[in-house]
């Protein structure tokens, strides 16, 4: 009798506890989404992949995050709850990467990755000479955030990995931009001479030299080439002048007229509808978001009606899925308005064009019309509002580190 009541007694704790440790799973799982909504609500630029599980009186923490201050938050929270953890959750950069977490782009244009595979889907670009941090390595892939802090994944042959000495190094060294649309480095001061690799507009390079007609110039892994000097402007004066207005910005969008569609793209090699338009104010000094889904929420909200009296040129227009009672807004694709009715964009039926919002216009396009869903104004917003300039950038001005 004693012993049934003895495991009578042991099945009762045991159920005791398990009923603790699944409340105990079930609030630390309740903290975790509210901490990912607050600090990771978009996992294009925010890491927040947490496994929870219990184990006896305990729950289990695992996975991966790039924000020591969320991690500081979540503990601190479950603490609060009395729930006893093991804590396995690792902050990025991974530790065996030592004190290489930084890295510089060494080809005119990188391909970076949803995932890490060549055959993987391209997410965005970065050009060469952007500054960029490493979180992770898998093999010869590294999972970077690029300086719109957009997180996927890199081939070792995109970029040179560094520490943070050398990356500052190299942020603060001087430097030239290219700014012709295309072209090559040269390994001697000709332009019959061996290529070292091409170019595109953007690529920022370090300036060691000047000799008949051309600047010298180094590559993040020490190479050194020779570019026309009437191809490149010295990078800070470059940087200073920027002057990014509507006819600056228009302008530059027409030099990308009949440019290839790329899906991921945001170089003058072919780009999407978003990776035209960041393209286009970056090369005006301003870092948009990398997707249009991240643009419509920067900048000023303009109120629109069908006479679309209130745009200017410059204006961001947005199109998709306005929000409905039972569906959320869906931003699918971004454009430039240029001024009565048409706007400039990437296509994916054929490049980049320009197009118009007015029925009876040669190039109306009723598909924008009924998708169109909202218009911001970026050169209202510069420096706030989530839109960037590249002068008060750590990434690109030695005097923001």
């Amino acid at each position: 009798m004693f012993a049934r009541l003895f495991l009578f007694i042991s099945f009762i704790g045991i159920l005791t506890v398990a009923c603790n440790n699944q409340a105990a799973l079930k609030d630390a799982n309740t903290i975790s989404a509210a901490i990912k909504n607050s600090y990771a609500p978009d996992k294009r630029v925010a890491l927040w992949n947490i496994e929870l599980s219990p184990l006896g009186n305990k729950v289990v923490l695992k996975g991966q995050t790039n924000l020591p201050a969320a991690k500081a938050d979540f503990l601190q929270q479950l603490a609060a709850k009395n729930i006893v953890i093991v804590d396995s959750l690792e902050v990025l950069p991974a530790q065996n990467l030592g004190t290489k977490t930084f890295g510089i782009v060494n080809v005119s244009v990188s391909n970076i990755r949803s995932k890490n595979g060549h055959s993987q889907e391209l997410a965005t670009q970065s050009l060469l000479g952007t500054p960029i941090k490493v979180l992770q390595q898998k093999d010869n892939w590294f999972l970077i955030q690029t300086p719109d802090k957009y997180i996927a994944w890199l081939d070792h042959g995109g970029f040179v990995q560094v520490d943070e000495s050398t990356y500052k190094e190299w942020i603060s060294a001087p430097k030239v931009i290219y700014i012709n649309d295309f072209g090559f480095s040269y390994e001697t001061p000709n332009l019959q001479a061996q290529k070292i690799t091409d170019l595109v507009a953007g690529n920022i390079l370090k300036s060691i030299g000047q000799e008949k007609g051309f600047i010298k110039v180094a590559y993040p892994d020490g190479r050194t080439a020779f570019v026309p000097a009437i191809a490149v402007v010295n990078y800070d004066t470059w940087l200073a002048s920027r002057t990014p207005n509507a006819t600056n910005i228009l302008a530059t969008a027409q030099e990308y007229l009949g440019r290839p569609y790329l899906w991921g793209g945001t170089s003058g090699k072919g780009m999407d509808c978003s990776g035209f338009t960041k393209t286009v104010f970056y090369l005006n000094g301003v870092q948009l978001a990398r997707d249009a889904s991240q643009q419509v929420h920067t900048g000023n909200l303009i109120e629109t009606d069908e006479t679309l009296k209130n745009l200017v040129p410059g204006d961001l227009l947005f199109f998709g899925r306005k929000a409905t009672a039972d569906k959320k807004e869906r931003i699918t694709h971004v454009g430039i308005y240029m001024g009565k009715g048409e706007f400039i964009h990437s296509s994916g039926d054929a490049g980049v064009k320009i197009e118009s919002l007015i029925a009876g216009a040669t190039n109306f396009n009723q598909k924008r019309l009924d998708s169109f869903v909202k218009a911001k104004r970026i050169v209202t917003s510069l420096g706030r509002n989530g839109v960037d300039l590249l002068a008060e950038l750590p990434a690109y001005n030695p005097s923001e580190l």
